[in-house]
């Protein structure tokens, strides 16, 4: 039998507004977590499916866009790079944001590591998005 392997689609866009505004949006319910830099805000959600999938979104808080044009970064993870695809195409729609900025192949190896992370969430997506929320002492 074949092991599947994740693979994490990274898509860049520009978006003045609040990220929050944006993720309301979107169709499907995003956790916001606070892992990773203070000064960005995150949206995590992982879908239990047949083809499941992990999406995170993130944008600076001041929403100053970097030199090659971009103030946020979506990641997809999936089985299947098709699914990665329709998934950010669908969050584009739905909240409006284009990701149309072109993905310097470093940020792509950057994001690689999301496929480690997807097992993580795979086998206790709810614990793994607990331990990535906000704690109350950071309130």
């Amino acid at each position: 039998m074949k092991q599947k392997t994740p693979q994490t689609l990274v898509k860049l866009g520009k978006y003045d507004s609040p990220l929050e505004v944006a993720v309301r949006n979107f169709s499907e319910q995003l956790e916001h977590i606070s892992f990773g830099l203070g000064n960005t805000v995150k949206y995590v959600m992982f879908k239990e499916a047949e083809e499941p999938y992990l999406l995170m979104v993130s944008q600076q808080k001041d929403r100053l866009v970097t030199p090659p044009g971009y103030n946020l970064i979506l990641t997809v993870t999936s089985y299947l790079g098709v699914r990665n695809q329709e998934i950010a195409q669908q969050f584009s729609k739905q909240t409006g944001i284009p990701l149309d900025v072109n993905t310097p192949k470093q940020l792509k190896k950057q994001f690689a590591m999301m496929n480690l992370t997807f097992s993580a969430f795979e086998k206790n997506p709810i614990e793994a998005i607990a331990i990535l929320r906000p704690s109350k002492i950071n309130k």
